[in-house]
């Protein structure tokens, strides 16, 4: 079969990505680097990949990432920015020097993501070398294989980082991949966060890591219920996050949280504000409104007393015309008498 390329723009792209790369690559990440390649040389946010790929932001950043641990793309050295490394075919060996910046992306990262940065970037047939020289390491990768469904190099150079480089042992490992799996968010990105925090808090043992999983979970069951009581498509953001941690550490009850989500969107067009919900919470704690019904006997009182307002207002009007027709009559009478004279 003979395939021609029809007359247009084109744009290149590393011969490591068709030889070795294709069978571990997702479709999505051939479809952020396609873009990003294309656009070499152009500032892009993650937002206007996504909206491009028709993917999910999440998915441009393990994309990206996935490219830059392949040494498909790198890090600028003066920019946050990404970089298309040239192959074998386009420049010598020794010579491997990368292109101008093609990605910038406008979003902070987590600290994970410092220690991605500096970390070897092994190759599939080096992962395969540590796996087979380790048992532990190995029972890890064929449990957390079952997990993914299929061999994924991006997830598999994290956990030998996370090993080696962390130091944490394979199977608090697994127990970290375990729990990010049990809450339906097993991602590279989320585990190495957790893993590199785990390191600086010496999370080292069953126990240590048990504790900190348990109080994670519970976080994440409170977490949980606000997104389907909010009726919210996707996990909150890190400051609606930062919200309902708040909100939990307050003692607030599920029932005063939905209580304050209804009359936030009585009063904001149907729209959900976690600044605006959070000032009705804060106000009824000072007020010292904990349950649905102090907060209905609250506003009871507030329509009576307005009502009240209204009405004495509307006493005032009437006797204020009353007496201005009084006046006027009392006016009328007085120039007749005085037309008598």
């Amino acid at each position: 079969m003979e395939i021609y390329l029809n007359n247009g723009h084109a744009f290149p792209v590393p011969v490591a990505v068709a030889d070795h790369l294709l069978g571990l690559a997702s479709h999505d990440q051939l479809k952020v680097l396609l873009f990003v390649l294309c656009h070499a040389g152009e500032t892009l946010t993650e937002a206007q990949i996504a909206k491009s790929c028709k993917v999910q932001p999440a998915a441009v950043e393990e994309a990206l990432v996935f490219w830059q641990d392949c040494n498909i793309l790198q890090n600028a050295p003066a920019v946050p920015a990404v970089s298309v490394q040239k192959t074998a075919a386009e420049a010598p060996p020794a010579q491997t020097a990368p292109v101008q910046p093609v990605q910038t992306v406008q979003q902070s990262r987590p600290a994970a993501a410092v220690q991605n940065s500096s970390r070897p970037n092994l190759t599939p047939g080096q992962i395969a070398e540590r796996i087979k020289k380790d048992p532990e390491l190995a029972e890890m990768f064929r449990a957390v294989k079952s997990f993914t469904g299929s061999q994924n190099y991006m997830i598999d150079n994290s956990l030998v980082w996370m090993h080696e480089y962390l130091g944490l042992q394979a199977d608090i490992i697994l127990m970290l991949a375990a729990f990010c799996k049990k809450i339906d968010c097993f991602n590279v990105r989320y585990m190495e966060q957790i893993a590199v925090e785990w390191q600086e808090r010496g999370i080292t043992t069953h126990k240590l890591a048990l504790d900190d999983i348990n109080r994670r979970t519970e976080a994440r069951s409170f977490t949980g219920k606000i997104k389907t009581m909010f009726e919210m498509d996707r996990w909150p953001s890190k400051k609606q996050q930062a919200y309902i941690d708040e909100w939990q550490k307050n003692g607030y009850s599920l029932d005063m949280i939905e209580l304050a989500y209804e009359k936030t969107r009585d009063k904001m067009g149907d729209k959900l504000k976690f600044d605006y919900l959070n000032g009705i919470l804060q106000r009824w704690e000072q007020a010292g409104i904990r349950t649905p019904e102090d907060a209905a006997q609250e506003d009871a009182a507030f329509y009576a007393a307005k009502k009240q307002k209204t009405q004495m207002a509307g006493k005032s009007t009437s006797k204020s015309r009353r007496e201005a027709d009084n006046a006027s009559f009392d006016l009328e009478e007085f120039k007749k008498l005085k037309n008598k004279f």
